[in-house]
């Protein structure tokens, strides 16, 4: 069938395919159907925090001025070139200035060029004469670029062996075709429903390799690759390879001498921010996985090539002393030259690392110990024992398909010796299996099995596995992949927190923060549980870093942490940063188990994941906030006084407001009440009765214009505990009183300052035959006693009684008392003394 012009038909099919569960049985083709890119997930060891779908390259705009004023890339020319070779690199952009120094890891010899004088625009390339040296390592390598407004985005560059040449268009059919010659890699770009076709030739039983570069070097696009012949029938299509994440690849064997031609596409055919991409076409060799998948920092293993055209698996020790903010490692297949495929990335963890045996037998699973397994053939189940004792929390993580090196769709079940399970997780909503569970009683050992969810196996079907005891748990990620903190300024940092069983308050820092850098902030409220019952997830929360005066210009990297749970039993983890992000537009997916995904970001971990930052010139005003650490009484407006500081003239306050808040129950910040052009104010924020009391930081930020140009500056942030109007404490929680006697129970009133109400206090279940009359607390009081008197015949005992109280909160409309919880007391009703029975019978 001739596939010329039928685009639309296309786009309309692969709808339809992933409306449904095609080719459930395929290890190829499932792109729409699981992971769309490795997801990184780090927790103590080969478990990391997932990437939100909330994140994205608009959170870049927290940073501080707005992205106009900051240097932004958008294209490398080329995007790749030939070890060996010097070529000039273009870099394109926005905001990108004379005098640019180029940040890379790059094995090259580089030096600027002149700014070019014919550019309609300026600041909008600049050129560098880079020199690839010989003996280069394929891989991608992180470019970005510094100037005096600081750091840009990182684009990728790719280095390869094969002659490099620029897609020329239009190509976009096969009259129009861009002749090439392998062994050749084609620099390209897609639009919308583009398609580039290139024409080549080759013989009788000519056999050759076409790959697809892609989203392992930071483009948005899943790439379909096909191979037609000169009538325009299909000779071989693939969407994803083994190996290479949504990535294609081909080989074939030509059957006659001739014309043939290669298509590359986007299977989605939607526009995309990143459309890059790299069309190799030559002879070499290519593995479609590696075993084991990762080993222990510092350490040494063997890993082994597999599949592919390799005649022969080939191992590789590759180098494991890395630092720690490395979570993987390139290795490149050795062999004579040309090489052809990116290096795969070999994961790195902190834990001790073993290799599961491949005959199938149970293996004793170690707490805290990485187990390198393999489903090695279709229905294969690999099963593991650990001891237990009843009560404990237990997590298990597994790793296979999210890491962009495996086939494996993983399925883990716990069960109890006699074989009742547990609990059991799958790939579900798209990220590889994570389940935890609490043993039951009269249970010692469990057994965790490992499987296929669609039954498959084979040599690529490899995992990660660890248990690890306790149930609480969280990891963290810094949404921003770069930061620039401007002079005398402010920059916000939003950390994300994704909970595994631990809901208590975090608490984030940066323990290598210069000197001339000063932290506000740092606070993820807990979660908690509404007035309805349900619980209310909290997982976002902010540092704002502010340059002092003294603050020296230049370009370092900062580590975030988190700490949560109790200070005996501290929970402490690393914040992770996304080196590079950006979000694939695209519709839902349906996952291999049925379940909708939504396009999820793309991130690069193996950038590194600490956070780069640099100082950037003073923006034209600063944001200042009254007060750094606040407590705003629960159902009272609360304001919160800001000021901006203009620099000079011309420079006018558009709007001021505050960054995201908890996700609590009405607790809103009210911005309207801000003037336009307005220098100072008040932010107020508000919540009711039924606001959960919670730690958190507001983030002010304002938008300024100046020359018809809008920016965004932040303020430092505030810290915000959410308190009680008032709480109450009892002298001695322990009374006694006699039969046709008194006594009386005394506290004390705590007022916040800003309120001033009287507090209604009594006992609400006194023993019967004992009368606690109700009491007021006047505003200028804070001591109480509550008279209570037991009547002849009392019921003698020991009583749990409960003191409770409620207030008006001045200036609210509504009808509701604020309360305070009932605080429990004990009440001892003993008999009454002879003189007094006397009494109160001649009574």
């Amino acid at each position: 069938m001739n596939i010329q012009g039928l685009t639309p038909m296309l786009a309309m099919l692969k709808a339809a395919f992933r409306a449904g569960l095609a080719y459930p049985d395929s290890s190829a083709g499932l792109r729409g159907l699981f992971i769309l890119f490795p997801l990184p997930r780090v927790r103590r060891g080969c478990a990391r925090a997932r990437w939100f779908a909330s994140a994205g390259l608009a959170a870049l705009l927290i940073a501080g001025a707005a992205r106009a004023a900051q240097p932004m890339l958008k294209e490398l020319a080329p995007p790749g070139a030939q070890r060996g070779k010097t070529f000039t690199l273009t870099v394109k952009g926005e905001g990108v200035t004379a005098g640019a120094e180029m940040i890379t890891t790059l094995p090259a010899t580089i030096s600027r060029l002149a700014p070019p004088k014919d550019v309609e625009t300026p600041e909008t390339q600049l050129s560098f004469l880079v020199q690839l040296h010989e003996d280069a390592p394929l891989g991608v390598y992180p470019v970005r670029l510094r100037t005096d407004d600081g750091l840009s985005n990182v684009l990728v560059f790719s280095v390869g062996d094969l002659p490099e040449v620029s897609e020329k268009e239009p190509n976009n059919s096969m009259g129009e075709a861009q002749q090439v010659a392998p062994p050749i890699t084609v620099g390209g770009y897609l639009k919308l429903a583009d398609q580039d076709f290139y024409r080549f030739s080759a013989k009788a039983g000519q056999r050759l390799v076409l790959e697809v570069e892609a989203r392992r070097m930071g483009s948005a696009i899943d790439p379909v690759l096909e191979v037609l012949n000169s009538a325009g029938h299909r000779v071989a299509y693939n969407d994803d390879a083994p190996g290479l994440g949504v990535d294609s690849r081909v080989e074939v064997t030509f059957p006659k001498t001739g014309t043939y031609y290669a298509v590359v596409h986007d299977s989605k055919y939607n526009e995309q921010p990143i459309t890059v991409y790299r069309l190799k076409i030559g002879s070499y060799a290519y593995a479609d996985g590696i075993f084991p998948l990762g080993w222990q920092r510092g350490k040494s293993v063997n890993v082994t090539f597999i599949g592919g055209n390799l005649g022969k698996p080939v191992k590789v020790r590759p180098t494991l002393d890395v630092p720690p903010d490395r979570q993987s490692v390139p290795i490149n297949l050795p062999g004579p030259r040309p090489l052809g495929s990116l290096p795969f990335q070999f994961q790195v963890s902190d834990y001790p690392e073993v290799i599961a045996p491949l005959d199938g037998s149970v293996m004793e699973l170690k707490p805290e110990t990485v187990v390198n397994g393999r489903i090695g053939k279709r229905g294969q189940v690999d099963r593991y024992q650990f001891k237990v004792a009843p009560g404990q929390k237990w997590m298990v993580s597994l790793e296979a398909a999210s890491l962009g090196t495996s086939q494996l769709y993983g399925q883990v079940t716990v069960s109890d010796p006699e074989g009742k399970k547990l609990s059991t997780r799958d790939v579900g909503k798209g990220t590889d299996p994570e389940l935890a569970f609490t043993v039951p009683e009269k249970v010692n050992e469990v057994v965790l099995a490992v499987a296929d969810v669609r039954g498959l196996g084979g040599p690529t079907f490899a995992y990660r596995l660890v248990a690890t005891p306790g149930s609480e748990d969280f990891a963290l990620k810094i949404v921003t992949p770069y930061v620039n903190i401007p002079a005398r300024g402010t920059a916000a940092i939003e950390v994300a927190a994704e909970r595994h069983g631990y809901d208590g308050p975090i608490q984030l820092n940066v323990p290598d923060l210069p000197d001339d850098f000063a932290l506000a902030g740092g606070n993820i409220a807990a979660e908690v549980i509404n007035y309805e019952g349900k619980r209310e997830p909290n997982t976002i929360g902010y540092v704002t870093i502010t340059a002092k005066p003294e603050a020296k210009a230049r370009a370092f990297q900062l580590t975030l942490w988190g700490q949560g749970g109790p200070p005996d039993h501290p929970i402490r983890r690393r914040a992770e940063c996304p080196g590079l992000i950006f979000t694939v537009n695209g519709e839902e997916q349906y996952s291999i188990t049925a379940d909708l995904i939504p396009p999820k970001p793309v991130t690069y971990p193996w950038l590194g994941i600490g956070l780069p930052v640099s100082l950037r010139k003073a923006p034209p005003a600063m944001l200042e906030v009254a007060a750094k650490n606040v407590r705003a009484v629960q159902a009272m407006d609360f304001p919160v006084r800001w000021k901006v500081l203009k620099q000079g003239s011309g420079i006018v306050t558009m709007s001021v407001g505050g960054l995201r808040l908890p996700t609590v129950k009405d607790l809103v910040l009210d911005d309207k009440s801000t003037a336009k052009g307005a220098d100072e104010g008040n932010l107020i924020l508000k919540s009711t009765l039924d606001t959960p009391l919670v730690k958190f930081d507001l983030v002010p930020s304002a938008t300024i214009q100046i020359g018809g140009q809008e920016e965004t500056i932040v303020g430092p942030a505030v810290t915000v505990e959410l308190v009680r109007a008032y709480t109450l404490a009892l002298s001695s929680d322990r009374v006694e009183v006699k039969n046709g006697g008194k006594v009386e129970l005394a506290g004390l009133v705590h007022r916040e300052p800003v309120f001033a109400g009287t507090v209604k206090v009594r006992i609400d279940d006194p023993p019967d035959k004992v009368s606690c009359p109700a009491i007021e607390v006047p505003s200028a009081q804070s001591d109480f006693r509550i008279t209570c008197e037991a009547a002849a015949g009392a019921q003698e005992g020991n009583f749990e009684i409960h003191l409770v109280s409620s207030a008006t909160i001045p200036g609210r409309t509504d009808k509701r008392e604020y309360t305070y919880p009932p605080l429990a007391a004990r009440m001892i009703v003993a008999a009454e003394k002879p003189e007094q029975r006397a009494a109160n019978k001649a009574l």
